[in-house]
Parts: structure tokens; sequence; C-alpha cells
């Protein structure tokens, strides 16, 4: 069983799949909890990300040379 939803947040919207077994025995609250769940990770991991790179950062160049 497949239960797709999606949230629209203030990082925009976030939309995701549940995948269960048909005969999953979970409430429809426990469902809602791990919808929650994986939406409140999506927002913890998309708050926290760096904007911009640190400004003390060098880029990474090729060196041009194989190693084998």
């Amino acid at each position: 069983m497949k239960i797709e939803f999606s949230f629209d947040t203030q990082y925009g919207n976030f939309k995701d799949a549940l995948i269960l077994e048909d005969d999953h025995g979970l409430t429809d609250a426990e469902i809602e909890a791990l919808k929650q769940e994986r939406l409140t990770n999506w927002v913890a991991i998309v708050s926290t990300m760096p904007t911009t790179a640190p400004e003390d950062s060098e880029p990474i160049e090729a060196s041009g040379s194989e190693q084998v």
C-alpha cells in the first residue's frame, strides 16, 4: 500500500510517500505520526543547510594527472 502525502511549508512543498504492507495494522493516528516525523526530519535538514559556501573555502581544482 502506498500512501502519498504532501505539506506546504515555509521552505516549499514537501512531498513523500509511505510504503506499507496491506495488513500493516497501524492506526490512522500512527500513520499521521509517521507523516509528521518525515516532515519534521526534512524541515530540520532544509533549515540547517548552508545557503552559501564558507568564505575560507578554496575551489577544488583538477590536478590533470591520473593515478593508476
